[in-house]
């Protein structure tokens, strides 16, 4: 008869277990990047003591031998500036501000088709921690962790937001024949405008450092902050080293005259192409969309290369409009759940909820009166 169980891990634990995380991770439908043990650990170890943060990852055994993997970590945080709770969620964000990086797609590392069976387990098991709150961030609506939330946690409060997904195994000019005019023009039509573009691939590690120099500047000229922080940026600094030995991640720069005019941060896993970030100047002629130019040129870099299927641009909006949605792409969801686990807590979500009602409700009085 098969055991299951489940066990709390420790640091030296999490340490250690690439390999292990590595075949779970395979046989699981969480997703190879951001589920990562690289990613997951690298993040940990910079947002752990920035964040006073406290591991709470679960391993799931059959018999003995790991099957699965709940990625955790515990905090209390103040809600309605009174009442302390403490707050479990994945490994990967940090929900509470902006201070961390984004992972999208987070996901317990479960063997496909035991969903169902095992997150009781976990959820019970996270229950006897005197844990107030579950926050699961950013996991793929159409995932069986989402499914199960829906279904079993009916009371809990969700959010979510669209990414868009770009089929890559057709021919590229086939990809711009499905846009319109528009975007065609932005993305392709318009490099004819520059007078020598030229486009790089970077590839030397003492090159990785200029690269996010480069994306900093553009990004604090456009938006007035950098793209990355200090310790953002030591984060991407070590994934990128860890892809690029990979074969595995592309840094491409636009180039004019020698002059860098844009940047894309990509890394490619498996049969996907993520695009993690973009970074351009201004342009004089407004015609012109660097940033769209140059994702063109890595959206075409994609088509071109047999193993890449998927081009993802993941979640986000863009400065003024959801731009994503133009490239006919496939619209991926990324719900967020807020769980209650406590009496204290369901009532504060029953507060929150009814003032959002409230306040939604106001609003449109407003704007019409």
């Amino acid at each position: 008869m098969n055991t299951l169980n489940v066990a709390q891990l420790t640091f030296a634990d999490f340490n250690r277990m690439e390999n292990q995380w590595s075949d779970c991770l395979k046989g699981s439908e969480a997703n190879p990047l951001f589920s990562s043990w690289i990613w997951q650990k690298s993040w940990w170890d910079i947002w752990q003591p920035r964040l006073d943060l406290e591991l709470f990852l679960l391993g799931i055994y059959e018999n003995g031998k790991l099957l699965g993997i709940a990625p955790c970590y515990t905090y209390n945080v103040k809600r309605a500036s009174l009442i302390t709770v403490k707050r479990c969620e994945f490994i990967g964000n940090y929900s509470h501000n902006d201070d961390s990086v984004r992972s999208e797609y987070l996901n317990f590392i479960l063997p496909h088709g035991r969903y169902k069976e095992i997150l009781p387990l976990i959820i019970r098991y996270i229950h006897t921690h005197h844990l107030d709150e579950l926050v699961l961030t950013d996991v793929d609506a159409n995932s069986n962790t989402a499914k199960y939330i829906e279904k079993n946690y009916s009371g809990c409060d969700k959010t979510e937001e669209q990414g868009i997904c770009i089929r890559t195994d057709k021919q590229f000019s086939s990809y711009l024949s499905s846009l319109g005019k528009n975007t065609r023009l932005k993305l392709f039509n318009r490099r004819k405008l520059l007078k020598s573009p030229e486009v790089i691939t970077l590839k030397e590690p003492k090159e990785i450092m200029g690269f996010f120099e480069n994306l900093n500047t553009m990004h604090q000229s456009r938006w007035g902050k950098v793209c990355f922080s200090q310790h953002s940026e030591s984060f991407h600094k070590k994934i990128s080293e860890y892809y690029l030995k990979e074969d595995s991640l592309e840094l491409l720069v636009l180039l004019e005259d020698n002059i860098p005019l844009a940047v894309c941060y990509d890394i490619k896993v498996e049969n996907t192409k993520y695009n993690i970030q973009l970074g351009f100047y201004s342009f004089a002629n407004n015609k012109v969309s660097i940033g769209t130019l140059i994702l063109g040129y890595s959206i075409e870099k994609a088509h071109e290369s047999p193993l890449i299927e998927y081009y993802d641009l993941l979640a986000g909006k863009g400065k003024n409009s959801f731009y994503k949605k133009h490239f006919r792409g496939e619209t991926r969801v990324f719900s967020t759940f807020v769980i209650p686990l406590t009496y204290k807590v369901k009532y504060l979500l029953k507060v929150k909820i009814f003032l959002r009602k409230l306040k939604n409700s106001i609003i449109p009085r407003q704007i019409t009166s």
